[in-house]
């Protein structure tokens, strides 16, 4: 019988979504879990740890996932007022990607990087040298509004506990009996 996998709620560069079921062939029981570069979270959705320790270098990301898991109903509501026809065009596109690096408030921002992720190119996530989030509008037809993944983040969320810190402040957090899933992001090929 082949178990269903449950996917996240982000599109992500690299996700494992489609390697779960071999990963967790060699993941081993414990009580936690502990994933350095969690990125869109698909080895943590489809895993079953009394806990788990969740971290990205990337703020904006441990951002988003703390209001999801503190407060998806009020995420999922005003989240949902970005995803209509109006804002899918390219010239909104522009417009709420300045808004998000403009923002400062932490709830706004996490609401527009759902935006920017599930309408933007590919659903890449990328900064330039000055931090500001540089993804080009990707023009598909009807960009998906993921509510039922808000929803089993949340839920599954409820054990975990997220950081946003270096890989090697997160290993020397470890304790005995921890599992640590660790796949590191790509060097990339050039410096643009």
């Amino acid at each position: 019988m082949v178990q269903q996998r449950s996917r996240a709620f982000l599109k992500w560069a690299g996700g494992k979504y489609n390697l779960v079921s071999q990963i967790q062939q060699h993941l081993p029981q414990a009580d936690c879990l502990v994933e350095p570069f969690v990125g869109a979270g698909s080895v943590f959705l489809n895993t079953q740890y009394a806990a788990y320790r969740l971290n990205d270098i990337n703020a904006d990301l441990i951002e988003l996932y703390k209001i999801v898991q503190q407060q998806v109903e009020r995420y999922i509501a005003d989240a949902r007022t970005l995803f209509v026809d109006s804002a899918n065009t390219k010239s909104s596109y522009l417009n709420l990607r300045q808004q998000f690096n403009e923002q400062q408030d932490k709830y706004q921002r996490a609401l527009l990087f759902l935006y920017l992720n599930r309408h933007g190119y590919n659903g890449l996530c990328r900064y330039n040298m000055s931090g500001k989030f540089n993804v080009p509008f990707g023009s598909y037809k009807k960009p998906y509004f993921p509510e039922a993944e808000l929803y089993f983040f949340a839920e599954k969320a409820q054990r975990a506990e997220f950081s946003c810190l270096s890989y090697q402040q997160v290993f020397g957090q470890l304790t005995a009996g921890d599992v640590v899933y660790c796949d590191p992001p790509y060097v990339p090929l050039s410096k643009t």
